[in-house]
């Protein structure tokens, strides 16, 4: 892990971190670190296109 990256404990700590993300860091702390890592690629994939539409829609192509 790159030295400059914080911890999952460093981001439950911040308290410029939003609420809905520490709640999912909460959640997911249990699980599987593979299957959590895993989830967390594919939601940042789908999140990054939602946002790519609502951009294009606001300001065009």
């Amino acid at each position: 892990m790159p030295a400059d990256r914080p911890t999952l404990e460093d981001l439950l700590d911040d308290p410029a971190v939003s609420y809905p993300l520490k709640a999912v860091l909460l959640v997911w702390l249990g699980r599987d670190p593979v299957d959590a890592a895993n989830d967390a690629a594919v939601l940042a994939a789908v999140m990054d296109d939602r946002a790519a539409v609502a951009l294009e829609r606001l300001h065009g192509p």
